[in-house]
């Protein structure tokens, strides 16, 4: 990211602002995820088409004089005597803490700062985002250097198992693998990758937050993923790839979430296949049925989402819609001309809580090309 500079600067700043002058800090810049198609299959094995955006975290670290954890940002500013999870804005920078000593070195105690324009809650992934570049600012303040794949693991043990958000790895492994002015296009069964050039210059993506703030970690994201986890077993497949047509098979209870689940990996194909021919229309629909699949079978939408969702596709230049991230609230993204963006904005905003809701995003690169003196990959490669 060109701003990469001057975030980091900020985010010193802040850090100076809300603890007092101290060391040197080290920063890292974390990009957003947006997902096209694949939402609420990637904890079953399913297949996610997503890119990485061009909002953004940074999080500068630096050590503490006097051995006590601080974290400043959104608002907040805690303490603490040991990196332990408190419901507040220390949980995710200190469970990065806690994940980077399981594989290597502890680091000291810490003091932290996060800015930028990223919006919490809004289903852009800000938790994997804030995870990954307060991670990397660890790992860069150690002088350390991990593999690419070492980072997705560590941050997944952040938030997962140290923070306790039941997420599968999709944020993680987008936010780290993309590159610009592609998507990137992911099996969360076996962990391959491959990425499809963005094949329009003129057409872009509106992320409209709706003001309606979810959290992943919640009961309800809890009970969606049971219930998938649960249709598979059910059917006796290791991943929603195997469903199929057999979704028919399952007790009322759970047929329209193993409905879902397998539609919704069979569509993000598709999506691939719509990047790779050029053909706009055909993402745009792909998107608005994983909207109603989202709605109707899995039961994560809002009214306010709905009627966001809607408002975009009346738009002339809108392609498609729908939401983006677990849901429950957050965000809807369009697929939408350049020439059509300010009425689709007008028209998304109209529906929000919010005066100031929609941001015009693209394709961007992950940590694995912004943070290559730490994170290791093969830059050429898939």
């Amino acid at each position: 990211m060109t701003r990469t500079g001057g975030a980091s600067h900020t985010a010193s700043r802040a850090l100076d602002q809300a603890f007092g002058a101290g060391a040197v800090a080290a920063t890292a810049t974390a990009p957003g995820r947006v997902t096209l198609v694949g939402e609420h299959v990637d904890y079953v094995g399913g297949h996610v088409a997503c890119m990485a955006v061009d909002l953004a975290l940074t999080v500068a670290v630096r050590p503490s004089r006097d051995g006590w954890w601080r974290a400043a940002g959104l608002g907040q500013r805690v303490q603490r005597p040991a990196p332990v999870m408190a419901g507040d804005i220390g949980d995710r920078l200190f469970a990065a803490a806690v994940a980077v000593g399981g594989r290597g070195p502890a680091p000291p105690p810490l003091e932290i700062a996060v800015v930028g324009d990223l919006p919490a809650s809004a289903g852009l992934a800000s938790s994997a985002a804030v995870i990954l570049a307060a991670t990397v600012a660890m790992l860069r303040l150690a002088g350390r250097r991990v593999e690419a794949e070492e980072l997705v693991a560590i941050a997944l043990t952040a938030e997962r198992d140290v923070a306790g958000v039941p997420c599968g790895d999709l944020d993680q492994r987008a936010i780290v693998h993309a590159r610009p002015a592609e998507v990137l296009a992911l099996d969360c069964a076996g962990g391959a990758r491959r990425r499809v050039p963005w094949p329009w210059p003129a057409v872009a993506l509106m992320v409209a937050a709706s003001g309606e703030s979810h959290d992943v970690g919640g009961r309800e994201y809890r009970r969606c993923r049971q219930a998938a986890e649960s249709a598979c077993a059910a059917l006796g497949v290791p991943t929603c790839q195997e469903i199929g047509e057999r979704w028919s098979e399952l007790e009322p209870g759970l047929r329209a979430r193993g409905r879902h689940i397998a539609t919704e990996t069979l569509r993000a194909d598709a999506a691939v296949r719509a990047l790779e021919a050029g053909d706009v229309a055909a993402l745009g629909r792909l998107m608005d049925e994983s909207h109603e699949s989202l709605r109707r079978d899995c039961e994560v939408s809002t009214a306010r989402l709905d009627a966001m969702v809607a408002a975009a596709r009346r738009v002339p230049g809108c392609h498609g819609a729908r939401l983006v991230g677990a849901g429950f609230g957050g965000s809807v993204v369009a697929l939408v001309e350049e020439r059509a963006a300010e009425a689709c904005a007008a028209a998304l905003t109209a529906h929000s809580e919010l005066d100031r809701a929609t941001c015009l995003v693209r394709p961007a690169a992950g940590l694995e090309v912004t943070a290559a003196d730490v994170v290791g990959g093969q830059l050429g490669g898939s």
